[in-house]
């Protein structure tokens, strides 16, 4: 019961476990929300037992509105409700927040006590209006605006899933004067329907996060389950003549079919097995064709939108790969619903841009003579722009950068036809990168350095397409284009010092092309690039020994890989070399490189890597690491994915630095506080992970007071997102990544690197 009070309490505001901002982008999402759940509410909740829980998230959307126009309406959207349903304790708890932020102590005063009345009270009628309250809680967290990151959604499923499995504890728990459960059958159901729904949200997201498959074949199978009893439930109760109960029924076959068709390559794990509820004979087909799922769903229920943009999301599926049948199940969906459709809009954008992508590339390859149809591309951004306010996911920006980028040049000579549209594109895959797991992307790094290229960017071109090879898997076809693409993007701009073009770029450029082609995977790859190239690795030897730089030398290895026929190429070998002969005389620096090179790939002397420095904790017994990080929980994905890869695994030439993460370094059983003085004494510097979550931590504020004994240039502090700074550092430079990616990693490591031996 105290659980349940605690919950309950005045001022509870699921929306305030998301990020609330003042951001207009933020306001304007909500009042598309709040808009979007007016006209659904009642269309959308047939059975009635969710109405409540839509309507308190419904005041909540209004109430973190800035607008005093907004606090009115909310508070007199809770009286209202108060008014229908006296006994609600989520309304009760919203009127106390509603008052309080007024400042009307006697209003907050009189609906607080009328809460506390009816949590203490113990009949019959309090326990299904707490496991109401739970329950409505649960789908107010469930279904709210999402998080901007996987891992903070994936907890907030997982706290809905608790809220709903309370509820249901409850409300199925015998009364001591009826023994009747308190919840119908019926009400039940319906509450299970959305904890299928949670289980199903969980699952799609956790495939998104690095976990063992392993771990989700529970969260995927209770998903299966509660479908198939809920469909089970709501099938028997319509053929009574309860005709609402289709809606619920047509729903879980559609999200049914959705697990099933999303996870093909799960369901082969070896490991894994399917629930005996698709045993059943209702479930057989389905379980030997998922697409059944949604021929059922729409069966039971032609209205149904969502059953048609579920099956149109799973045709699009490359497993599957049916565009056609995608556009007629989308077309229909997006009928029956024309807005506040975004999964069917996104859904029909990938597949006209898949379409005309097929187009285009038939007729580049001379299979067809007709031009690709560019009207499926001005649908494709028609349909992008529907979806966007809703999903601004990476997948679907970078496709609209795809989609602006294709309209700005011309199909047939590959000219730029239409530079506003590049520019276009250039915003969405900007925005794209700043998106958690967006910088990681290689497909949007390729697109924007092919946007920037035909805008005559060069520098920022190359620049992403590096990043691009860089994320790409070496076994991807992609990767093999990309690196091919890299070379030649590099050969254009020359390898006179005049074009300006970074150095850090050619060294990475010549070392990750010739690790790459030098792996198992690029072996076939090796001799038609280096004849294909030829001209352009002469050339950079050439800058090479005239800049007198060894690791251009080097790339003699890759020229020398392949027997030339011609006797000018022999001759450029043979005085290339006879240079590198005459420097030894005079510099130690070309004794990496043999004098005579074996003409065969088998024989091939290894690269000599780019050297990497000592780090100081390397060097110095009495250091631990190189820098302890100081983070807020929240800040966990990023520190862990994007900040420890550039530190521990830098490019080619950097150094290595020693880190402490507290979350996986930190021993366990010790104490936390004992564990961080420790490592912040025994580290170089400490870097401060500075964010509005980070500033409000107790524990983050414990670590700088810590890092304040140390003397001052060993603390930096690096501010990821804009907020006020403490007291206590406001007067140390900081180091300035709110602008988003790509961050000045150079500056970081210079001054990581100063007290180094």
């Amino acid at each position: 019961m105290a659980t349940i009070s605690k919950m309950c309490q005045p001022g509870f505001l699921h929306l305030q476990l998301s990020a609330v901002d003042s951001a207009p982008a933020f306001i304007k999402k909500i009042k598309h929300h709040r808009d979007e759940l007016k006209v659904d509410i009642y269309s959308k909740y047939p059975s009635g037992y969710e109405v409540n829980a839509a309507q308190n998230l419904l005041g909540v959307y209004t109430l973190v509105l800035p607008d005093l126009d907004d606090q009115i309406e909310a508070r007199t959207h809770f009286e209202d409700m108060h008014k229908n349903m006296p006994e609600s304790l989520n309304t009760l708890a919203h009127l106390c927040q509603v008052y309080k932020d007024m400042h009307r102590n006697k209003e907050e005063m009189k609906f607080a006590e009328m809460l506390d009345i009816l949590l203490q009270e113990n009949s019959d009628s309090s326990q299904l209006r707490k496991a109401r309250c739970l329950a409505e809680q649960g789908y107010a967290i469930a279904f709210e605006i999402h998080a901007k990151d996987n891992a903070s959604n994936a907890r907030r499923y997982k706290k809905a899933v608790g809220f709903f499995k309370r509820a249901l504890t409850l409300g199925q728990k015998l009364e001591p004067s009826t023994k009747l459960s308190p919840m119908t059958d019926d009400e039940q159901m319906v509450w299970k329907h959305y904890l299928a729904m949670t289980y199903n949200r969980l699952d799609n997201i956790q495939k998104e996060i690095p976990i063992p498959t392993e771990d989700r074949f529970e969260t995927y199978n209770t998903g299966l389950l509660l479908f198939c009893e809920v469909i089970c439930f709501f099938n028997n109760i319509r053929s009574q003549g309860y005709e609402w109960a289709k809606v619920y029924e047509s729903r879980s076959w559609a999200n049914l079919g959705h697990m099933l068709t999303r996870n093909e390559k799960f369901l082969a794990h070896e490991k894994y097995c399917l629930p005996d509820c698709l045993n059943q004979n209702i479930f057989q087909k389905v379980r030997d064709n998922p697409f059944v799922a949604f021929e059922i769903a729409i069966k039971v229920d032609d209205t149904n939108f969502m059953a048609y943009s579920r099956a149109g999301c799973a045709y699009n599926r490359a497993n599957y790969a049916d565009y056609e049948k995608a556009l007629k199940m989308l077309n229909r969906s997006i009928e029956l619903k024309p807005t506040s459709n975004w999964l069917a809009y996104s859904a029909r954008m990938n597949a006209y841009l898949f379409l005309y992508e097929k187009q285009l590339k038939q007729f580049s390859n001379q299979d067809s003579v007709k031009p690709p149809d560019r009207v499926l591309l001005n649908k494709a951004a028609e349909d992008g722009k529907h979806c966007h306010s809703n999903d601004s996911s990476v997948i679907n920006l970078t496709r609209m950068g795809r989609i602006f980028y294709l309209l700005g040049v011309d199909p047939q000579s590959n000219e730029v036809i239409d530079e506003g549209n590049l520019h276009n594109a250039v915003d969405y895959l900007k925005v794209a990168l700043r998106r958690p797991g967006g910088f990681e992307s290689a497909s949007t790094h390729s697109c924007l350095a092919s946007c920037l290229w035909k805008l005559q960017k060069f520098k920022g071109a190359l620049a992403h397409l590096l990043k691009a090879v860089e994320c790409a898997s070496a076994n991807d076809d992609d990767a093999k284009l990309l690196i091919k693409y890299l070379f030649e993007s590099y050969t254009k701009l020359g390898t006179s010092s005049d074009d300006g073009v970074p150095e850090s770029y050619s060294m990475f450029i010549l070392n990750v092309c010739y690790k790459e082609l030098r792996s198992d995977e690029f072996q076939s790859e090796l001799k038609p690039f280096t004849q294909n190239y030829a001209n352009e690795l002469f050339l950079i030897c050439d800058f090479g020994l005239k800049s007198k730089c060894a690791e251009y030398v080097s790339v003699i290895e890759i020229i020398t890989a392949v027997p030339f026929q011609t006797k000018q190429d022999l001759q450029r070998v043979s005085d290339i070399l006879q240079q590198i002969a005459e420097m030894r005389q005079t510099t130690t620096e070309y004794n990496s490189i043999p004098s005579s090179i074996p003409a065969y790939i088998e024989n091939l002397v290894t690269y000599p890597q780019l050297p990497k420095g000592p780090s100081k904790a390397s060097l110095d017994s009495s250091v631990d690491y190189d820098v302890y990080v100081s983070y807020s929980s929240n800040d966990c994905d990023w520190v862990t994915r994007i900040l420890r890869s550039h530190l521990e695994d830098p490019e080619p030439g950097r150094i290595k630095f020693k880190t402490c993460l507290p979350d996986r370094d930190f021993q366990l059983g010790k104490s936390i506080f004992k564990s961080r003085v420790h490592s912040i004494e025994k580290s170089c510097h400490v870097l401060l992970i500075l964010t509005p979550e980070y500033v409000s931590d107790k524990l983050c504020q414990y670590e700088i007071d810590q890092a304040l004994t140390k003397p001052r240039d060993s603390i930096i502090p690096l501010l990821l997102h804009k907020c006020k700074l403490p007291k206590t550092i406001s007067q140390l430079a900081a180091l300035d990544f709110t602008s988003g990616p790509p961050y000045d990693w150079d500056r970081l490591r210079k001054h990581l690197q100063m007290n180094y031996l």
